[in-house]
């Protein structure tokens, strides 16, 4: 007998409505993240594969939609009970701001949340062994999520969505210059992106970074603005945003908006003439301390801020070489930054400087030695060197004498932070000292203040574009370019 009308549910295990699509995304990428490939692996959980599953189309799709009980079996509804409270959270649509149709990034918050989960269950209290009498069977994914509470889930949610923020900021910005397009290879990025989340020393000095970069560009808007350009005369053109006051007026009548109008046609509008700056962009040197006394948070914090001070130098076609030192028997660390380098080049530098450390004495010559032989053989006509150090070292006078001279003869100038410590030996060959109590409350202001104050200086060379003078002039005159070109006076 056949049965018309409409169809009854289907019946899924899957507690996200998904389509081909989702699965294909999800089959893609899942080959390229080993570490929510192991976990999978490694879990003894029944339906983590699906759990997972629907974590990613709840962080990937751009609408997520819970299905009905009555499309779930009985077996996933625990699965379904979870990303239904998940759903409901603010710190999930949160989280999905970072993750929304990006493969790579929410693969990897994926890993970050079935982590925290599957740990949160396995240490649940195990259920009593069930008596002789004979019982239903129990739902094993609904007690599973039952020793999940929704406070930890948000909690959960919320610290994955603070180490993808900094993860994702850091890539972005070490991976494509401004104006450019992040284009990495997702195994790669996801490589990257993990080994950074993973590591708690790397995690840190990601989330510092882009702290330290966001207070970097506000503090470089202003004087980058104000230094910029430099009004010195009066010309005609047709530049609308140089025109003078008494030019845009013309706009703002009726009767003389087609005047306004042809003068910008025949670039005859009275505007400010600019003076240009041109410059050779000065190299920029940061060494870091890497001696046993700056493990911890001096060491995160020196870190953030020479890369965030590294990154906004390179978005000026500035290069920089950080110099990792320690004793004098240790070997330095040179990490050469080109504004040239590729993306993946880009990370795997940021990566070096991040991850590296030294342990031992601390040596002051021996940086400052490398760093003005590089700058003989680099040639620039000016430099800036970042010293970051909490120890003390002597300096023989001789090298002190021999740095100063060089320091004229290259124009280097030298900012210095010294934590905890008087800096006296440094004092004598810097420029700048700043110094930091072991607290380092005064950190990010700090930070914040090296974009403004030690890469501001960069634009101190002045070289004025201006048209040649009139015959019989020393000097040009205001308005001289009204003049007729047969005026000899």
């Amino acid at each position: 007998m056949t049965v018309f009308g409409p169809s009854g549910p289907v019946i899924s295990r899957s507690a996200i409505v998904h389509d081909p699509f989702d699965e294909e995304a999800f089959e893609e990428i899942l080959p390229k993240a080993a570490g929510l490939r192991l976990l999978l692996n490694e879990s003894d959980l029944p339906l983590v594969n699906e759990l997972a599953f629907d974590l990613f189309c709840s962080l990937y799709k751009y609408f997520a939609k819970l299905r009905s009980a009555a499309e779930i079996t009985p077996e996933a509804q625990g699965n379904r009970d979870l990303l239904g409270r998940a759903l409901d959270l603010r710190e999930h649509e949160k989280l999905r701001a970072f993750t929304r149709l990006k493969p790579a990034e929410t693969a990897l918050a994926t890993e970050l949340v079935l982590d925290a989960l599957l740990q949160d269950i396995a240490r649940a209290p195990k259920a009593p062994e069930a008596s002789t009498e004979r019982q239903e069977p129990t739902d094993s994914s609904s007690e599973s999520a039952k020793s999940v509470t929704t406070q930890r889930l948000r909690e959960v949610l919320k610290d994955a969505r603070e180490d993808l923020e900094s993860v994702t900021e850091l890539v972005a910005a070490w991976s494509a210059g401004a104006g450019q397009e992040t284009r990495l290879p997702s195994e790669l990025k996801l490589r990257l992106m993990r080994d950074i989340v993973r590591n708690p020393r790397l995690r840190m000095i990601a989330r510092l970074f882009g702290r330290y970069r966001r207070l970097g560009l506000r503090e470089r808007t202003l004087p980058a603005m104000r230094a910029s350009q430099e009004v010195v005369d009066f010309i005609q053109g047709g530049d609308v945003a140089r025109a003078l006051a008494g030019e845009l007026s013309s706009f703002a009548m009726e009767e003389r908006e087609d005047l306004f109008y042809s003068k910008v046609v025949t670039h005859s509008l009275l505007i400010y003439e600019l003076w240009r700056r041109e410059e050779e962009p000065r190299a920029v040197y940061l060494c870091i301390d890497n001696s046993g006394s700056m493990a911890g948070e001096k060491e995160v914090w020196a870190k953030a801020s020479a890369l965030a001070l590294a990154h906004l130098a390179l978005a000026e076609d500035r290069p920089v070489e950080v110099v990792l030192f320690g004793d004098a028997a240790d070997p330095l660390r040179i990490v050469s930054m080109r504004p040239a380098d590729d993306s993946s080049t880009r990370l795997e530098k940021v990566l070096d400087v991040a991850s590296y450390f030294l342990g031992g004495g601390t040596d002051f010559v021996k940086p400052l030695s490398h760093v003005l032989e590089a700058i003989e053989t680099g040639h620039h006509t000016g430099n800036d060197l970042l010293f970051v150090t909490d120890g003390l070292c002597p300096i023989p006078e001789e090298f002190v004498r021999r740095f100063r001279e060089a320091k004229a003869r290259h124009d280097l100038r030298m900012t210095s932070v010294l934590i905890g410590d008087e800096a006296l030996a440094l004092r004598e060959i810097s420029d700048t000292v700043h110094r930091l109590d072991e607290a380092l409350e005064a950190g990010e202001a700090l930070a914040a203040h090296f974009a403004s104050a030690f890469l501001e200086r960069g634009h101190e060379p002045l070289h004025a574009v201006r048209a040649p003078l009139r015959p019989g002039r020393g000097t040009p005159l205001l308005f001289d370019h009204f003049l007729p070109a047969d005026d000899q006076a």
